[in-house]
Formats: C-alpha cells, sequence, structure tokens
C-alpha cells in the first residue's frame, strides 16, 4: 500500500469506492428481487421453486436440466450480486440435497458462479455476502430496514419463517451500526485534531450501537427455532472444508465442462464473514493473534472492495494509541474501555446464542421427519469429535466455542489502563 493512500483512504467521503452505503455493508437499495434480462429466466425458475425442489429432492435433475449460461447480459452490479446469490443458494441445494452431498457441482452453475465471484472478489460458495448483505428485500416501501420486522430473506433453502429470520435479523444489525462507520472514521480524523470531545462522543455511540445490535441479535428467538435451525437450515450452511465425515472427502469438483474443472474447498457462510465485526476489531485495534488467523482468512470470503476497507482501516487506526498515550484523560479512558467492554458484550451474546442454536440441539435427539437425508449435521459432529478438537466446528469450519471464547479475551484485552 502506498503512502498516499494511507494518507488519503479511508475517509467518508472514500466510502462509496469501498461498496459502503448509508447502510453499512448492506448496498443502499434493496437489491434486485429479478434479473432483468429474460435470458436468465432459467435460474429465476429455479430460485422460485428452489425449497420445493429441494424437499421433494429434485433440484439435482432440474439444475442438470440447465443451459450454460453466460454472463454478458449482466450489467449493474446489482445484477452481478442477484446472479453470485442465486446461484450460491442453488448451488448448496444441489450439493446438500439428497441422502449423500453432491461432490460435483455441474457446469450450469459452476461456470457462472465462478465468472461471478470473479467479478465481485468474493469465494464461490455461500458467503455471508451471498445469504445475508445481498438476499433481502423490505416488505414496504421505504421501511425501517434496522428493523428485521420490515424484512425478508429473498431466497433460503427451507421455505421457512426460521431461515429468513435468521439471515435478516444479521442484515437489520448490519443497518443498525451503518452510521457508526462514519462515526469512527470521524472519530479517527478527530484524533489527528486532538479533538477529545468528538474521540469520545464517538466512543459513546459505539458503545450504544453495540447495545443495540446485541438486543437485535437476542430477538432471534422469537421466530427461529433452534432445533430447526440446527436440523434443518444449518446443512444448507454448510461448506466443504473439513467436511470429510459428511461425505466430501475431497471438497466439491467444480466442472466446467469439456473435461476442464476443479476440486475445492471453501469454509462454509458464517456471521465470521461479516466486514462489520471485523471493522468493529479494527477501529479499536483489537490484536485476534491467538485466533489462528482466522479473522484474515475470512476476508477472502468478504466481498473485495470490503476486505479491502478493513486492511486500510487497520493500516491507519489510532483510536487506541491516542488512548493509550493520554490515560491521565479518565473521561477519554472510561469511554474507550466502555466501548470495548461493549463489544465483549455482544460476544458474550454470541456464544449464549451459539450454545442455544449449536451445542445444546446438538446433545438432543434429532426430531423425526420425513426427509430422506444423511444427517449432515450429525456427520459434522462426528467428525469434529473425532478430531482432536472435541468440540463442535460452525459451518465456517472453525471449533466454535473455543475459537469464540478466545475473540471476547482478545477483545477485553485491548483495553487501555490497569486492565490492558
Amino acid at each position: 500500500m502506498s503512502p498516499h493512500r494511507v494518507e488519503l483512504l479511508p475517509s467518508i467521503d472514500a466510502l462509496p469506492q469501498y461498496g459502503i452505503s448509508k447502510n453499512g455493508f448492506l448496498p443502499k437499495e434493496p437489491p434486485l428481487n429479478r434479473l432483468p434480462h429474460t435470458y436468465y429466466d432459467p435460474w429465476e425458475r429455479i430460485i422460485e421453486v428452489l425449497p420445493h425442489l429441494i424437499e421433494k429432492q429434485e433440484i439435482r435433475a432440474k439444475v442438470d436440466e440447465l443451459p450454460v449460461l453466460g454472463v454478458a447480459h449482466l450489467d449493474s452490479e446489482a445484477e452481478w450480486r442477484r446472479a453470485y446469490s442465486m446461484l450460491a443458494v442453488i448451488a448448496q441445494g444441489y450439493i446438500w440435497t439428497g441422502p449423500e452431498p453432491s461432490e460435483r457441482l455441474p457446469p450450469a452453475i459452476a461456470v457462472p458462479f465462478l465468472q461471478t465471484s470473479k467479478h465481485l472478489e468474493v469465494n464461490p460458495v455461500a458467503t455471508y455476502a451471498a445469504l445475508n448483505l445481498w438476499n433481502w428485500r423490505t416488505l414496504n416501501k421505504d421501511a425501517d430496514i434496522t428493523c428485521p420486522d420490515n424484512l425478508v430473506s429473498q431466497h433460503t433453502a427451507t421455505g421457512t419463517d426460521d431461515e429468513s429470520w435468521f439471515l435478516i435479523i444479521s442484515d437489520a444489525m448490519e443497518a443498525r451500526a451503518g452510521p457508526l462507520i462514519k462515526t469512527m472514521l470521524g472519530a479517527m480524523e478527530a484524533v489527528e485534531h486532538n479533538d477529545v470531545a468528538t474521540i469520545v462522543h464517538a466512543l459513546r455511540y459505539f458503545k450504544k450501537s453495540m447495545n443495540e445490535i446485541g438486543d437485535l441479535l437476542e430477538r432471534m428467538d422469537e421466530r427461529c427455532d433452534p432445533q430447526v435451525f440446527f436440523h434443518t437450515i444449518r446443512p444448507f450452511l454448510a461448506g466443504s472444508m473439513n467436511m470429510e465425515a459428511a461425505g466430501l472427502p475431497n471438497g466439491v469438483f467444480y466442472d466446467e465442462g469439456d473435461g476442464r474443472g476443479s476440486w475445492r474447498k471453501y469454509r462454509g457462510g458464517s456471521n465470521g464473514q461479516s466486514s462489520l465485526l471485523q471493522f468493529f476489531d479494527a477501529v479499536l485495534s483489537v490484536n485476534h493473534s491467538r485466533s489462528e488467523g482466522f479473522h484474515e482468512e475470512m476476508r477472502r470470503y468478504m466481498p473485495g472492495p470490503h476486505a479491502r476497507f478493513l486492511d486500510d482501516i487497520e493500516a491507519i487506526a489510532n483510536i487506541r494509541t491516542y488512548i493509550d498515550a493520554h490515560q491521565e484523560d479518565m473521561t477519554l479512558v472510561e469511554s474507550f474501555n466502555e466501548a470495548v467492554a461493549a463489544l465483549s458484550g455482544f460476544r458474550d451474546k454470541h456464544i449464549a446464542l451459539v450454545t442455544r442454536y449449536i451445542i445444546i440441539p446438538s446433545r438432543m435427539p434429532k426430531p423425526m421427519t420425513g426427509v430422506n437425508r444423511r444427517d449432515i449435521a450429525s456427520a459434522s459432529t462426528k467428525m469434529a469429535l473425532e478430531a482432536q478438537t472435541q468440540e463442535l466446528r460452525g459451518t465456517g469450519g472453525t471449533k466454535l466455542i473455543p475459537f469464540l471464547r478466545t475473540s471476547r479475551d482478545e477483545t477485553s484485552e485491548t483495553q487501555v489502563g490497569p486492565t490492558s
């Protein structure tokens, strides 16, 4: 990175260059609900009835009938995003529906999926961007998208309200914290001018925002049942990395036709791929050195502009250094430490959520269903237990509770003063 870039970027005025809007990492306008060119109608027809095709185990037959469509008719970024999001959800359905997972993704999906992911600079798998950032609509025009009651997911594998609610809770959190991005960039600029009042105001707003998105996270239980999530929804979030026991010893072969293609292993969809959470860490200079590089790896699953924004924020983050150098100002120190504590508290809420939605259901009998499908959730659990970890893995492939606790502890250690 050049010195010129570090000096000028990122700034509030430069946010659009990073794909950041008034809604934070969500797009400024709701994602498209249909690709305008009729050329893509074959994809649209499948996505309209995807949950039915998955339930009836007809998804693979339908996808196998698809032509290989090119990307020449995708124009705006919104169109590229919708195409990528649709292909991601269809791919998950294709791979994970049936008595056994499919080790092959056919050219009709693999080819355009690879092309759209390259354009958007994000991995060709069901990422947080595909499932959350670019996969929502409002129930009413001009609705407040910081309230999850006003949102619904466009594409889900199960067609359940539980799955939609699970996804749009995160979207509402993204929107609620969107203004915080500009506020914290203003605080970083205020450091250069010794503007303590602005820094303190920003840190107090940070604490308030963290409490608000924590409250949203705790609304998950309202419409998403833990048993439904663990046994019905979670398998369709799975990636192809560390999934040997679930039936993917080599990952998934992305078949590009004419004998071309490649075996690929990717982590599954995970909130660890949220640029917002990593922004909080970056702006407060949280050191995640004990997290085994997971946070850095997750940036490869973020849209390219968002990942670059985080890299650039880390390069110029100055708030904690400033606080450390002005420990005589108790108001300044306390406001920073309270912001850190709020972020750590949010991570505590996340740990509690993971316990309710993954750890506890994994130890309970599986509900009886009529679907003839390999028990992917149990298979991935078995795989993890047979490994050295003795812990459940998340869909992102991490050892869940130890990783989350480490991230929480690393956050707390960012405080300045006697506790630092």
